[in-house]
């Protein structure tokens, strides 16, 4: 028997004892003499506590053992959490490393091949999207004509970077997207527009008649006005799309052609 257990039944036989010896400190009208029927009475009450005593350590026992299961389930789910994180984790570092090696290994030319082939998928991505777009807004604000000619030689050993939408003198031109205007001027494009989204995407405009407004604009605000500024026959407008920021190029015949018709 455990040392609880011995303490609570010494107590219980204390309790059930008390009136028996309350009556005899007392000296009342009952006998002094030991009954036995009263002491059968205390000690099957003795024996009936022992016993409840016994159930109720058998069921807080039962709870504990069902609590310890329970967490040392819950220890190894997430030590095995733990450890396939650590393996994932480990992976990613061995194939990070895989691949530097393997740039590393390579000269200049295959690098630079793969790092065009890389933003050539990261911008059709993004251009998906813009073409996907309910809020891309139309750049030219009237009647135009346009048609793909990107890539086509220009002067000098160039290649057309956009593409040229044909239209009035004068006709707004409206920022495609929200973000920050500036503007510029060469001798080859004129005056010129610079829109960078909030997101980084670039956006080039040139051979303006004028300018609109520069800084913070929203998307469908008028940012220039169709001109022949420049290196330019006729008046059009030169438009480019670089998603990610300027020097990464990509067709923006796709965007016009589905926004602007």
């Amino acid at each position: 028997m455990s040392r609880f257990t011995a303490v609570f039944v010494a107590l219980l036989l204390a309790l059930s004892a008390s009136p028996a010896a309350a009556s005899a400190i007392s000296g009342g009208s009952e006998s002094t003499q030991p009954n036995p029927a009263a002491a059968g009475v205390a000690g099957h009450s003795a024996f009936n506590g022992f016993s409840i005593v016994e159930a109720h350590i058998a069921s807080a026992t039962e709870v504990l053992d069902g609590y310890r299961i329970r967490v040392a389930v819950a220890a190894r789910t997430v030590a095995a959490a733990n450890q396939i994180v650590a393996e994932q984790v480990a992976g990613a570092d061995e194939l990070r490393d895989e691949y530097a090696a393997v740039i590393d290994g390579l000269d200049d030319r295959d690098r630079e091949r793969l790092e065009s082939e890389a933003d050539a998928r990261s911008g059709t991505s993004a251009m998906i999207r813009k073409v996907a777009s309910s809020d891309w807004v139309c750049p030219v604000d009237g009647e135009m004509e346009f048609r793909d000619s990107w890539g086509e030689p220009r002067s000098g050993g160039r290649t057309h970077d956009g593409i040229d939408i044909v239209a009035r003198s004068r006709t707004p031109l409206l920022a495609p997207e929200a973000g920050t205007v500036s503007f510029r001027w060469d001798s080859i494009g004129g005056r010129s527009f610079y829109l960078v989204t909030a997101d980084g995407d670039f956006y080039f405009g040139t051979h303006l008649r004028s300018y609109g407004t520069e800084g913070e604009v929203e998307a469908g605000e008028v940012i220039g006005y169709m001109g022949r500024t420049g290196n330019a026959v006729g008046s059009h407008l030169h438009f480019e799309y670089h998603p990610g920021g300027k020097g990464n190029s990509v067709n923006p015949f796709f965007l016009i052609d589905t926004h602007c018709r």
